[in-house]
């Protein structure tokens, strides 16, 4: 399903019209901090983070992570606030491109999921430099892209979600040096409809 060119997100939320929301953390996240565990440590942040599945999953994966869910709803962020706290997440309202003083230089990680895809892709090197600002020299960001979301009468330029491919990928990562490539893969597990058609990435912050 995709969605007119700038949906307003916090109206999608108050009236419950949110496909994207699987009601879970995304399989390819469970799946690897399964496989990874004792990595995803630190201050983590989320960029566009819904109503805070990954967050919990972090959260609970890690009991010693800092994971901290960045939306620009506040319909989205009072959702996730209506769950039992289960270590020591965070939520706030704001904007991942005018990032508070707090999370700049301060994070280990960054979790992408569905935010890249959301954007105009006209923004997508400023999404770089903002991940960039956010992450401590050496950090990393993981992430699944979803390289061709499109389907029956959902079409590039219809609005989110947006594709991208791996060429695009790397050109906007690492050509301004900013980042490098650790490991570039289809995701272990996904929901089943992506099969194919998700790509998950690791750089790390030079």
């Amino acid at each position: 399903m995709g969605f007119s060119a700038q949906p307003n997100w916090d109206e999608q939320y108050r009236i419950g019209e949110t496909p994207w929301d699987k009601g879970e953390a995304a399989p390819p996240l469970a799946t690897w901090l399964r496989g990874h565990p004792g990595s995803m440590t630190g201050t983590v942040l989320v960029p566009g983070c819904g109503t805070g599945h990954d967050v919990r999953a972090i959260a609970a994966a890690e009991p010693t992570s800092k994971p901290i869910g960045l939306d620009l709803s506040p319909a989205a962020i009072t959702a996730c606030q209506r769950h039992p706290q289960r270590a020591a997440e965070q939520y706030c309202v704001g904007d991942l491109f005018a990032l508070p003083e707090t999370l700049r230089g301060t994070c280990d990680w960054v979790w992408e999921h569905t935010c890249f895809c959301a954007i105009d892709p006209n923004r997508r090197d400023e999404y770089v430099a903002a991940v960039a600002t956010a992450l401590k020299p050496g950090g990393q960001l993981l992430g699944i892209f979803y390289l061709d979301p499109y389907r029956g009468d959902h079409q590039p330029g219809g609005g989110p979600p947006h594709g991208c491919t791996l060429d695009e990928l790397r050109q906007r990562f690492t050509g301004a040096g900013r980042f490098s490539v650790e490991a570039a893969e289809p995701p272990a597990d996904c929901y089943p409809e992506r099969a194919g058609r998700e790509l998950l990435l690791r750089l790390s912050r030079r």
